[in-house]
């Protein structure tokens, strides 16, 4: 169920035209409300014409939906793994891997817990510490790691993934299984993974590894494999996941800080900080021309703040405290919270 023109998911953001900011060719990036969608069940299937536009996620619910935000389906499971093309849910009897639709592709007689990053299927069984990339096409198992350690950070693109484990290791596996990079970062008391992540071509890690102290590090691919080019101290002691992601055409490095996040230039090296309260949960780069856009909690307070390339903040607001993600479809945000959608249009006038 969708209901055109309004945004009511808490008393959240706009209710009219906001302009963000005025560009020298006069022109103004304005963002407004398009749509509620509610996540409801339904027992019809995806029409073989509808193509899912985006998918979304809230706790166990799992919803697809078209080019203009309509509910195509929606599932319900604990574990579960989507893309747009696909979905992974997991049981006590296996793994089935559909199409949105609900078309089986394959059925896995292996249980755990379905991880999916940027578009890459994985299945990790935490109880016997074996990590597993699918192929999402067919179900075929592409290779298999068993890892004593605990896995901290999982990260892939097509080709490549990036594991980070708690006793202070880093792996870095292609498609075949093959193990490209063995590396610890090291210059710390106690060693462990606690961020990493993948620049879009595969060719940068970026890692926040160790305490006391806790540090940045950034490797680069060269002829002779990886090597650390960048690094230094981040002034925090993080017991848990740090978000961290590059941004801005693979040109920066963001991660979480405390009270701010740092933006890393890898043009020299040099660290921006930006104001940013409580945890960083996700970041949508280039929501519309030359921004980044910035979620967080702290709390029990959820909050977006959008800002410029110039990190000029354009727009800064409180989210419902239940917001479970923010995801881009096309020019619009999609804001994630109970048992609904609201969506934003960004445009240029």
């Amino acid at each position: 169920m969708k209901q055109r023109g309004v945004f009511l998911i808490g008393l959240i953001l706009i209710t009219v035209y906001y302009f963000l900011f005025p560009r020298g060719s006069g022109k103004e990036i304005i963002v407004s409300p398009d749509s509620l969608t509610i996540l409801e069940l339904t027992d019809s299937a995806v029409s073989p014409s509808s193509i899912p536009a985006s998918v979304v996620r809230n706790g166990s619910n799992t919803g697809y939906l078209d080019s203009d935000h309509e509910l195509l389906t929606l599932f319900q499971a604990e574990r579960m793994a989507a893309d747009r093309h696909w979905i992974a849910v997991s049981g006590d009897d296996g793994l089935s891997l559909m199409e949105p639709d609900g078309r089986l592709i394959s059925r896995i007689q292996d249980s755990g817990y379905p991880i999916v990053r940027n578009g890459q299927l994985f299945l990790y069984r935490n109880d016997s510490g074996i990590l597993s990339k699918i192929n999402p096409q067919n179900g075929r198992y592409l290779w298999s790691m068993e890892y004593i350690s605990a896995i901290t950070v999982l990260d892939g693109i097509p080709g490549k993934t990036l594991v980070g484990l708690l006793d202070g290791r880093v792996e870095l596996i292609d498609d075949s299984g093959k193990v490209l990079l063995k590396y610890r970062p090291g210059g710390s008391r106690v060693e462990a993974v606690y961020g990493g992540a993948l620049s879009g071509d595969g060719s940068k890690i970026a890692l926040i590894s160790g305490l006391d102290p806790q540090r940045f590090v950034l490797l680069e691919e060269r002829k002779n494999g990886y090597r650390p080019v960048a690094h230094h101290d981040t002034d925090t002691d993080f017991r848990r996941l740090v978000s961290i992601d590059f941004i801005r055409h693979d040109g920066q490095v963001l991660y979480e800080n405390n009270g701010f996040v740092n933006a890393v230039n890898l043009n020299g090296y040099g660290i921006h900080p930006l104001r940013f309260s409580g945890r960083l949960m996700n970041v949508i780069d280039n929501p519309v021309n030359d921004t980044l856009l910035l979620f967080g909690k702290d709390d029990g307070k959820d909050s977006i703040k959008i800002l410029t390339w110039k990190d000029r903040t354009l727009f800064e607001s409180s989210l419902p405290s239940d917001t479970a993600e923010i995801v881009r479809d096309r020019d619009y945000t999609l804001i994630v919270t109970g048992n609904s959608i609201a969506v934003l249009e960004f445009s240029v006038r």
